[in-house]
């Protein structure tokens, strides 16, 4: 048999487009999907209020960082602790505001609210870059070294002469002069007086050979160590020698006498080193 005019389906075609008729569609509702998502929203809602609550329950309390600033190291750890927080030491800055040693500034800084256990950072003055000279002239030797030191200076060259006023041992001059700025490490140069001139008696000795002769050497040991080296050296015709060492404290008198031979002899002391008297006979 032949199919219907319309062709088989048993709708007639549309007469104008020649096409056949579009079923409706059938619409889905989207509500099942809205609750799901709100379920969801919820959901997350309330386990970010438990983790909230949780965090605000176990997390650690908040402090404020004490004023540590012009304290001794000693001082600041000790108040650092007592607040519940760790130090940690930065390395030191030179500063003419906050004296050698004292706490400069801290990191995080005083009065910042910051949880219990924060490492604080703090930096320590390194005192001034610079240095003011001290006036060590007429004092001895060791106390004028030590006393540099006091100022971070440094012991420069010494040199020794003779003078009929200032003891032995203590100083003549000084290089800087005293109340001069001068960068801390500084070296400063000292005379150091040799006390007065000895005087020069040469004793002929002809039992002991031509040209023999002998000198006195009598010294007192100045203020200083408790125990300072003292060494006679000779120069004569045969050669150099070391006539006398030995350790003595201060006060005490050494009285050697000394030989030499030859048409120049030289004498020279020494006390810790340093030249102090020198003669030719």
């Amino acid at each position: 048999m032949r199919p219907p005019p319309g062709g088989g389906s048993g709708e007639p075609r549309i007469p104008s487009t020649g096409m056949w008729p579009r079923r409706p569609r059938q619409r889905r509702s989207l509500r099942p999907q809205l609750v799901e998502l709100a379920l969801i929203i919820e959901a997350m809602l309330i386990a970010y209020h438990a983790l909230l609550f949780i965090w605000e329950r176990t997390a650690p309390a908040e402090v404020e960082v004490p004023e540590i600033v012009g304290l001794t190291e000693a001082e600041a750890l000790k108040l650092l602790e007592a607040a519940g927080l760790r130090a940690e030491q930065a390395p030191a800055k030179h500063t003419d505001e906050v004296p050698d040693g004292r706490v400069v500034l801290s990191e995080p800084p005083p009065k910042r609210k910051v949880k219990v256990g924060r490492l604080v950072r703090i930096t320590l003055s390194a005192g001034s870059r610079w240095a003011t000279v001290a006036d060590v002239c007429d004092m001895s030797r060791d106390r004028a070294v030590a006393l540099l030191r006091e100022a971070g200076l440094s012991l420069g060259r010494e040199q020794a002469r003779y003078d009929p006023k200032v003891p032995l041992g203590y100083v003549l001059e000084q290089d800087p002069s005293q109340g001069e700025k001068v960068r801390r490490g500084s070296s400063v140069d000292l005379i150091i007086s040799k006390g007065p001139a000895p005087p020069v008696e040469v004793v002929e000795d002809p039992s002991r050979g031509v040209g023999v002769r002998s000198a006195d050497i009598d010294l007192v040991i100045p203020p200083g160590a408790s125990l300072q080296e003292v060494r006679i050296t000779v120069r004569d015709d045969d050669g150099e020698r070391t006539a006398y060492v030995g350790n003595h404290g201060p006060g005490e008198r050494i009285t050697q006498t000394v030989t030499g031979r030859g048409g120049t002899i030289r004498i020279q002391v020494f006390l810790s080193g340093l030249l102090i008297q020198e003669r030719t006979i």
